[in-house]
């Protein structure tokens, strides 16, 4: 069997490496049209927050790591089109022939409506981007951001840590919309708006971007001129090429069954290209996460011989640090809690990290109101609570309810954390 990958991003490179593993004595192939492979999408802000000392460092995983593995490894090469019907794809290198096919090209960071040819106007996914941009950055000290999601938040705060005066602007009124709701985030946000080096418009939405010698951009409260503008956005896939080949969702994703393969036999597609059912609702959801990339890239490489391995689903979970706070999520919340066909509930908290500190770490729950079952928690601190989402997220595939969590045996040391925030005591709450 002929395995063909195309994309080496977390995707497409955990489903080739599982492929080999599968399948030692076939052939997997892995094109990818970059000249190198396995770079960070968070590397600008890896270098800047100084995680990192360069960008050739934001990589996880090496060619030579690949090519060790037995795959073969093809760099630099686009793929010009498709043959479904004879098994193959033209490629700048050559005609490649294939017997399972999968699509794993991932996302990228563009807007139909805000385009601009100016050097200022910036992307950072990809490394050529990234490194543009830092050049950019060397040369102003005033910069926008469009866009106030996770990469965005991520964005405008390592800006303001490194000196830079920001403007963020938001189309929706608060910022991280997808996965907190509006009054859980409201310390954050009044920290952000007492901040003198950002300048906040949320609830505002970019009408144009034009340029001349700096660039203009607009929205329909406000005119912003500066130097650097970075496109944060959401990321979204660019299918165009199977158009009227391969079947769609109305927001451009690749239809795909249970075990990844769309609509055309032997062809599959995992990562940002595709929605995944969601453990919560009865729909698909677009979820481009790298947890979600590698798992699925991993279960396809399961059902590319033959399909054994059904994709269950995911909750959606996401950890941050914005401003000095960190930020995990998982499951629903109470905004799109409307999804969800049950009556849904919320508590929220808030309790000392530990016992020996007064810092509280804020924290919700959405839950079934007649089962009790946990749906969705999200939690904000000043303190690293990013590994305690974990927890919840167990729960919540579980399908436990609060009282049955708050009864679980746990690891209790008063130094080490509060029991209200591990293990939440929510009976003593009336729940």
């Amino acid at each position: 069997m002929k395995i063909v990958i195309i994309g080496a991003s977390f995707s497409g490179v955990h489903c080739a490496l599982k492929a080999k593993e599968l399948y030692p004595y076939d052939e997997v192939i892995l094109i990818e049209k970059e000249e190198e492979l396995g770079y960070l999408p968070s590397g600008l802000t890896l270098l800047l927050n100084k995680e990192i000392a360069s960008l050739d460092e934001a990589n996880f995983i090496s060619k030579e790591q690949i090519v060790q593995s037995g795959i073969h490894l093809m760099l630099g090469i686009c793929v010009k089109s498709f043959d479904f019907t004879n098994q193959s794809l033209s490629t700048t290198d050559g005609e490649v022939f294939y017997d399972r096919l999968v699509l794993a090209m991932g996302s990228s960071q563009f807007s139909q409506k805000l385009m601009s040819e100016h050097t200022g106007f910036l992307t950072y996914k990809k490394k050529k981007e990234a490194l543009n941009a830092l050049d950019k950055l060397n040369e102003t000290d005033q910069v926008a951001v469009i866009g106030a999601g996770q990469a965005g938040m991520e964005l405008a705060s390592v800006l303001v840590h490194c000196g830079k005066r920001v403007t963020l602007v938001e189309s929706m009124d608060y910022p991280l919309y997808k996965s907190f709701d509006k009054e859980f985030i409201e310390p954050l946000v009044a920290s952000i708006k007492r901040n003198d080096s950002i300048e906040t418009l949320f609830g505002q939405t970019v009408r144009e971007i034009t340029d001349n010698k700096t660039l203009r951009l607009v929205t329909q409260q406000k005119e912003i001129e500066s130097e650097a503008i970075f496109l944060a956005t959401n990321v979204r896939p660019n299918l165009a090429i199977f158009e009227g080949k391969l079947d769609y969702h109305v927001d451009q994703t690749l239809k795909v069954d249970h075990y990844f393969e769309t609509s055309e036999p032997n062809v599959f597609a995992i990562g940002d290209l595709i929605q995944v059912p969601s453990l919560l609702l009865d729909q698909t959801v677009y979820l481009p996460l790298i947890n979600n990339a590698i798992r699925s890239g991993t279960i396809c490489a399961e059902n590319l011989k033959e399909k054994q391995t059904e994709y269950l689903g995911s909750i959606r979970i996401i950890g941050t640090k914005v401003f000095d706070y960190y930020l995990a999520s998982c499951g629903l919340t109470e905004a799109d809690s409307f999804l969800y066909e049950g009556q849904v509930a919320t508590v929220t908290i808030n309790a000392p990290f530990t016992i020996a500190e007064t810092e509280p770490v804020r924290v919700k729950f959405t839950y079934n109101q007649e089962t009790g079952v946990l749906l969705g928690t999200q939690i904000m601190s000043k303190q690293n609570i990013l590994d305690k989402i974990n927890t919840y997220a167990l729960a919540i595939d579980m399908k436990m309810t609060i009282k049955e969590l708050a009864q679980k045996d746990y690891f209790y040391h008063p130094s080490y954390t509060n029991p209200l925030i591990d293990m939440p005591q929510l009976e003593q709450r009336g729940l």
